[in-house]
């Protein structure tokens, strides 16, 4: 763990984790990549203003990085269905490239559990070795899933490196309000699909980086499902963050977001996304818990209570 290198290392994870290997003795340097400084320092980052698509190999090679975190991506729905690919799909090929220049050893990339779709015949709970069923229409949930076969492409060429991904399901904490999770508290009133009251989960994000921590102590390679213990059913988020529920039959929601998001009107999910509010993906950590003995401090529900309490 002497140098290890982080894309995206200004973003809500990023930020949490160089906070944590600032206190490792074991990490001699931090490699920091984005397109604005961390707003934590350490005399431990060596930070590289970088757009992901810019060459990165003789960064990593001159730092002489042994493991490589991934945390860029588009995280949020755009209209710019092609600047997102930019930066989802050429920007791990620029990053996989430095990792081959560099020869990093060791390769963690924060996925999503959105790679497993949202079905109605999904097992309950998906382990990991159920199939990727990307949602089509949802660029999150695709492009997450192409990602993750290119790094395993890349993993099987270069048998010395080992590869560590994490399908997390939404992320939250004291520090989310501007996560992809907080999206769904955005809004005045938290629309409900006529019918539907699914289970969803959360991993809070301290749980997360300790487990990130873990995996690049002991070079860990796998892939493992990432939530907190236990659910909180959809029609409990609007009690929880005292909000009002508004709910509509799927017809009109699917036209109205539909309609919205064609004309621009709105910019916080497609049509598709509600795929999500009826089979919000669940996954089993028992693979986690058994390979790597570890315990989530917070369950889904405790996880969700640390945002909702900062709000």
């Amino acid at each position: 763990m002497k140098s290890i290198a982080i894309t995206g290392i200004s973003g809500y994870i990023g930020e949490r984790l160089l906070a944590r290997l600032h206190d490792l003795e074991e990490v001699a340097s931090i490699v920091g990549v984005d397109l604005r400084p961390p707003r934590y320092s350490s005399p431990k980052l060596k930070f590289y203003r970088r757009h992901i698509l810019e060459p990165l190999g003789a960064i990593f090679a001159e730092n002489k990085v042994e493991s490589a975190i991934h945390l860029v991506f588009t995280l949020k729905p755009t209209h710019d269905v092609q600047g997102a690919r930019q930066t989802d799909i050429d920007g791990t090929r620029n990053f996989l490239q430095a990792c081959h220049q560099a020869q990093v050893k060791h390769i963690l990339y924060l996925s999503s559990h959105t790679v497993y779709g949202a079905h109605p015949d999904n097992p309950v709970p998906l382990k990991e070795d159920a199939p990727l069923r990307p949602l089509s229409g949802f660029q999150y949930s695709w492009d997450k899933a192409e990602v993750e076969q290119m790094l395993q492409n890349f993993a099987s060429s270069h048998q010395d490196v080992k590869l560590t991904i994490l399908r997390s399901c939404p992320v939250v904490g004291p520090k989310a309000a501007n996560s992809v999770a907080a999206l769904m508290f955005k809004p005045p009133v938290m629309v409900t699909v006529a019918g539907y009251d699914p289970p969803l989960q959360f991993v809070h994000e301290d749980d997360l980086v300790q487990l990130i921590i873990t995996l690049l102590k002991r070079k860990q390679a796998g892939i493992f499902n990432v939530a907190g213990d236990g659910v909180v059913q959809y029609s409990e988020l609007a009690k929880l963050s005292g909000k009002r529920r508004l709910t509509l039959p799927e017809k009109w929601l699917r036209l109205l977001m539909s309609a919205s998001w064609v004309l621009r009107l709105q910019s916080e999910s497609p049509a598709s996304g509600l795929e999500f509010i009826k089979y919000p993906p669940i996954v089993s950590t028992e693979k986690l818990k058994k390979e790597l003995g570890f315990k989530f401090v917070y369950s889904s529900r405790e996880a969700l209570q640390s945002f909702l309490a900062t709000r």
